[in-house]
């Protein structure tokens, strides 16, 4: 009985490895199942032949790779180790590995033959994962940044790393899902609630350490003090619980806004595919 126990929590719990409750184990394990057709949805375009989306995909990749270095060069010489504290580096870091594992994962899928359909290796789940991560979270960024730290209608100057960091790099993330195959559903948000969970936990430990930010802030006397973000200032519990629940809902909405996008991506290019009348009308007359 044992051993049937054992078997049937292995069927149920498998592709997640996170689950072992029988019953419950599946619907858990589908909240964290990547669901991606490999290599078809990894390896190709909407909108270009597979070897130019290959190579689109490596330069995207470079740019990524080259603007983060110009973001440390700009930013480890003023914030030194305090530059790892922030949520915008954190997000600009994760978009940076992940664009150079899909990369890897594109040109692993441009190298499997097609007629191969078989599920996706372990490390472009990892990737897809990531993928669904920084795509809103690119996002949160930018509108927590423009309407929390620098206010759009009142902005302070900021140099082009800055500038790329909390817009450009949406932007070119956004040009990238439209062009690629590469599929998004509600229940993948499970990834960027859980990521900003964890950074929500940081910021309360950096609170309880006493770990400051590396430069004075007005409210405190003492630098330690400081939170990461006034907004979330753990000193004013309930003020940084309004913000957080705000948070969680433009997540929401953002979800949902890339949900929308990419059906509408996918539609498009089905009614694309689909022959037209004159197409039809072409192929009666060549018989």
């Amino acid at each position: 009985m044992m051993q049937q126990f054992g078997s049937n929590w292995s069927k149920t719990c498998s592709p997640c490895r996170l689950c072992c409750v029988p019953r419950l184990s599946q619907k858990m394990c589908n909240l964290f199942k990547v669901d991606v057709e490999w290599p078809n949805q990894v390896s190709t375009s909407t909108v270009m032949p597979q070897l130019a989306y290959v190579i689109f995909i490596g330069m995207v990749a470079s740019l990524f790779i080259a603007m983060q270095i110009l973001h440390l060069i700009e930013f480890i010489p003023i914030s030194g180790g305090f530059y790892f504290i922030f949520l915008t580096n954190w997000t600009l870091l994760l978009e940076t590995m992940t664009l150079v594992m899909l990369f890897a994962s594109t040109l692993w899928g441009y190298l499997t033959p097609p007629d191969e359909q078989k599920s996706a290796p372990l490390f472009v789940k990892y990737t897809m994962s990531f993928w669904y991560i920084i795509q809103p979270m690119s996002l949160i960024v930018t509108i927590l940044y423009w309407t929390i730290v620098n206010e759009f209608w009142d902005p302070y100057p900021i140099v082009f790393a800055s500038y790329w960091a909390h817009l450009l790099n949406w932007m070119v993330l956004i040009v990238l899902l439209l062009v690629s195959r590469l599929p998004f559903s509600l229940k993948n948000g499970i990834w960027p609630l859980i990521y900003t969970f964890i950074y929500m936990l940081w910021t309360i430990i950096h609170y309880f350490l006493e770990i400051g930010r590396g430069v004075p802030c007005d409210d405190y006397f003492s630098d330690n003090e400081c939170p990461i973000y006034n907004a979330f200032d753990w000193n004013e519990p309930a003020l940084a619980l309004v913000y957080l629940a705000g948070a969680f809902v433009a997540l929401v909405v953002v979800l949902l806004y890339y949900v929308g996008l990419v059906r509408c991506r996918d539609r498009f290019r089905s009614r694309a595919a689909r022959p037209t009348a004159t197409d039809v009308e072409k192929a009666d007359g060549g018989e």
